[in-house]
């Protein structure tokens, strides 16, 4: 299984399809060569190496056996404009 999340509303979205193509396609080149999802949560960079957001992958069989799927970047605030990124993550 497979989980994606990417926030757009930084400048690197400017082209917003062009930059969410682009990550999707990095994504696909990490993915593509995998015999199976294994359980990984890893972040998602913008072109200016900001993390957007984060895929998720997990086995039908953890799921299956009661695993708890769940992220660091569950729950998105809005920052403050003079923030270093426009949102901050919430545990």
């Amino acid at each position: 299984m497979l989980k994606i999340r990417i926030k757009t509303d930084n400048q690197a979205f400017d082209q917003e399809g062009q930059e969410v193509a682009r990550i999707l396609r990095d994504l696909a080149d990490k993915l593509e060569h995998l015999d199976k999802l294994q359980e990984s949560q890893l972040p998602l960079r913008d072109l200016n190496g900001n993390t957007v957001g984060y895929y998720q992958t997990w086995t039908d069989q953890g799921e299956s056996q009661g695993a708890v799927i769940s992220s660091p970047y569950v729950t998105w605030k809005e920052r403050s404009p003079y923030a270093k990124t426009p949102w901050e993550i919430i545990d």
